[in-house]
């Protein structure tokens, strides 16, 4: 009886780390979504080019592609906080003094320190909620709950930060963002706690988890030599570089076709707030599915819904699309940590999504600068998002075809 309230208390517990994960993702929609508002204060203020004003984005995106499987493997050993609380205080230093800068190389550093720290922010709370919920009823939705607070953050953080540009200068603003950062990390670091089984306090008696549980399935280097994570690691690599794409270009692309700038960062928070509800339904779905045709679902939406990109010429095409592809965006996240956990087991997950995650967003690091780079030599993003589109039309066909290892 006793055990059984123990139990209980624990998987109480573990719906608090779920909320402290979610804050801790909503942060990466601050992080991540919010670059492509500074955009073109950055670019009026400097004159720079707007392959030049994206490789300041792509320097955060190495930072973050580094930290995030150092991280990763922290968290397979050892406890969330103290990992979380060194991530506040880079992150949050790095994101302030980008308000201080009067070159490019320095917005560079100071993005980059930003995205170290920002690393901890994904590996982090995904893997530590997968193993509280390892095992148990709902652990689809504890996941998408978690990944879900990407999307909040963009849609709160997106508008907020244009309209703290407006009144204080994106300077000033970049100080705000840094502290608001800092303070969210540092307060969900205090709930988030390694998960008892992890710890050994929760291994017999217990008729929800098995005993040999922090040690079920495959080692890092055995899994990196299977088809499935090559796969997987493919997907990843595609959906990073659409993501960043539309996250940093969305907003120029908008502008350029007449919409008023509000409406575009307006637009961008409901492309997250929208990929919020994405999260949760992945997870709801998944439980009742599997996370692979959900992760090849996603893919498919995403690539049909970027279309409306193309003929982007009224303000209704530009919400048509952040609605659908904001829904099937978010769908895609919580899919891709779940279909690791679901095809390699818990042993190395931190390690494994710090991976995926860091190859990926090294590649997608330069997605923007590319497509940058297409706009200044063409004057238009069209071939830009054409590739885009293609690529996601693979992903999902490679998704739908994948097999889970043997063990």
């Amino acid at each position: 009886m006793v055990c059984n309230g123990m139990r209980k208390s624990k998987i109480f517990y573990g719906w608090f780390v779920v909320v402290a994960g979610f804050f801790v993702t909503f942060t990466l929609g601050e992080a991540m979504w919010s670059f492509g508002v500074f955009f073109k204060p950055l670019a009026a203020e400097f004159g720079w080019s707007r392959a030049l004003v994206s490789s300041a984005y792509t320097a955060f995106m190495i930072g973050f592609s580094v930290s995030v499987i150092f991280t990763g493997r922290l968290v397979d050993k050892y406890s969330p906080r103290p990992i979380l609380m060194a991530s506040a205080i880079l992150a949050g230093v790095g994101i302030s003094l980008c308000g201080r800068v009067d070159d490019i190389n320095q917005l560079r550093a100071c993005l980059f320190f930003a995205g170290l720290g920002g690393g901890a922010t994904w590996s982090v709370p995904t893997a530590t909620v997968q193993r509280w919920f390892n095992h148990r009823k709902k652990a689809g939705l504890a996941l998408g709950i978690v990944i879900s607070g990407i999307g909040l953050g963009a849609m709160v953080f997106t508008p907020l930060i244009n309209y703290l540009i407006i009144i204080y200068g994106w300077r000033n603003t970049y100080s705000i963002v840094g502290a608001l950062y800092f303070a969210i990390i540092i307060a969900s670091a205090l709930v988030m706690k390694k998960s008892p089984v992890d710890s050994g306090q929760e291994r017999e008696g217990s008729p929800d988890v098995p005993a040999s549980l922090g040690d079920e399935g495959l080692t890092t280097k055995k899994a990196l030599f299977t088809h499935a994570f090559a796969s997987i690691m493919i997907i990843n690599c595609i959906v990073v570089v659409a993501c960043q794409t539309v996250t940093v270009h969305m907003i120029p692309h908008a502008t350029d076709k007449g919409i008023s700038p509000t409406i575009a960062a307006a637009a961008l928070g409901l492309a997250g707030g929208f990929s919020f509800l994405g999260r949760i339904l992945s997870g709801i779905i998944s439980d009742r599915m599997n996370w692979q045709m959900t992760l090849a679902f996603a893919c498919l939406g995403m690539a049909l819904f970027l279309s409306c990109l193309l003929f982007l010429y009224e303000t209704w095409i530009l919400y048509c699309f952040v609605i659908f592809y904001g829904v099937f965006q978010g769908m895609r996240s919580p899919a891709h940590v779940g279909v690791l956990g679901e095809f390699f087991g818990m042993r190395s997950l931190g390690e494994l999504i710090g991976i995926t995650a860091a190859i990926a967003m090294m590649l997608g690091a330069f997605a923007p600068y590319v497509a940058g780079f297409i706009f200044d030599a063409t004057g238009s993003y069209f071939w830009a998002f054409v590739l885009v589109m293609a690529l996601l039309f693979a992903g999902s066909i490679i998704a739908g075809k994948m097999k889970r290892p043997l063990p």
